[in-house]
């Protein structure tokens, strides 16, 4: 009861704050501008990057030529304010775990989640850009590089193309709000980040190379998207192969969206790579083979009233999958499903509610499932929008399709973000 009492306090007595997010110290802006609350992206945040972080302009009726993406932010002169952010986040959690042939545990902890450092934004009078991601601490791990990235892009605010390069994401920030990882709850979808049993998951950053095309109609009502992807893929142990690939064949990653009416839109996503793979690590019948990794995914939302967003998703695995050395390939194939519904009270205040199911099975074996559900509630504590207090609880199981042993893990989990 004190936890909640406390909580209650902070989501219901906003404090004040000076500090605001680099773009928005760019344009002048609140986060809402370009987020629902932060970090989910609405039509107008996906819109700012696919034109290279440059803001949408608003004068695009028809009436004349769109403004050529070099004319954007013309007299907005480049500051260091305006191009380095710091995010950091802080959280208690009380997580409880049981399963087949484990012990049940149970802990409670204070944690720094993240300390991250950005430097983004486009060049003036050009069409590059850039954006870089550095961890200094996540999880307790050692500083490491997330992210780095140089694009240029051409054409018209209307009718513009892209191609970047460098070490990107796969799949977070693609895609309409439903297939994005960035979102109200603390985690992505476990749709989008299941770890299939040859290690592979879309929650990876290889390097590689973008390129896009945007098409946008008057007061951009209509947002049409399309992007491909080149990149390294993964090693064996599921990391990300850099600057030393050694491999004969490169992943590749296609994405088309469509946004439209207030704040909707459709996503199509497919994914094919491959991975070398260790199979039976550690025994005297290991083995290594290189699988080959398909994806298939639709989703879409709906903003209802600005008030009500309705998210739902598929995503369709079929992994090649060897039992022993020299066998026959089979594949394992997995049928996720994902369903959210986001309410926002006010603006920059929701309460939400997420559901996900994936069906699994190797072969002709029996079939396997991973259930997971999710709500929360989110408030910002600034006019800006910049901190936010969040609070979520979910519960999560989890049957390994090998072997079929089932865990259980439950999480409540509050935590302060702050954006500067």
């Amino acid at each position: 009861m004190p936890v909640l009492v406390a909580l209650g306090c902070a989501v219901f007595a906003p404090q004040p704050a000076r500090a605001i997010p680099a773009f928005a110290r760019k344009y002048g802006l609140k986060c809402y501008s370009c987020h629902t609350i932060p970090p989910a992206l609405n039509k107008t945040g996906y819109t700012f990057k696919r034109l290279g972080y440059r803001l949408p302009p608003d004068e695009m009726d028809g009436t004349k030529p769109a403004p050529k993406i070099s004319e954007l932010d013309k007299n907005i002169k480049f500051s260091i304010t305006n191009s380095f952010a710091l995010i950091g986040q802080g959280s208690f959690t009380v997580d409880k775990t049981k399963g087949d042939g484990i012990t049940p545990t149970s802990s409670n902890s204070f944690n720094l989640d993240e300390v991250a450092m950005f430097a983004a934004g486009s060049v003036p009078d050009s069409g590059f850009s850039y954006f870089t991601h550095f961890e200094l601490s996540q999880g307790g791990s050692s500083p490491f590089l997330e992210q780095a990235v140089l694009g240029y892009t051409a054409g018209r605010a209307n009718s513009s193309y892209f191609i970047k390069a460098g070490q990107m994401h796969m799949q977070e920030g693609e895609g309409t709000r439903a297939a994005m990882f960035y979102n109200l709850f603390p985690e992505a979808a476990p749709v989008l980040t299941y770890t299939n049993p040859v290690n592979f998951s879309l929650d990876q950053h290889p390097v590689g190379i973008n390129v896009g095309y945007t098409w946008a109609s008057n007061y951009f009502k209509q947002v049409f998207a399309v992007s491909a992807k080149v990149t390294n893929g993964l090693n064996a142990d599921g990391s990300a192969i850099l600057f030393n690939s050694t491999k004969n064949s490169k992943d590749y990653w296609v994405d088309a969206d469509y946004w439209f009416g207030p704040d909707g839109g459709v996503t199509f996503m497919t994914y094919q790579g491959t991975k070398d793979q260790v199979q039976n690590a550690g025994a005297d019948n290991e083995f290594t083979y290189r699988p080959r990794i398909r994806r298939y995914g639709v989703f879409g939302n709906y903003l209802f009233f600005d008030k009500l967003d309705v998210l739902g998703g598929y995503l369709r695995s079929s992994d090649d999958w060897q039992d022993e050395p020299g066998a026959k390939p089979t594949r394992f194939t997995s049928n996720g499903y994902r369903a959210e519904v986001d309410y926002f009270i006010q603006r920059g205040f929701a309460v939400m509610a997420r559901y996900d199911r994936m069906k699994h099975s190797i072969a002709d074996g029996p079939a396997t499932h991973t259930n997971a559900w999710n709500i929360g509630s989110e408030r910002a504590l600034t006019e800006m929008g910049n901190v936010v207090l969040r609070a979520t609880y979910g519960q999560e199981r989890d049957q390994d399709p090998v072997s079929g042993t089932a865990v259980t893990d439950k999480l409540f989990k509050i935590d302060l973000r702050l954006m500067w």
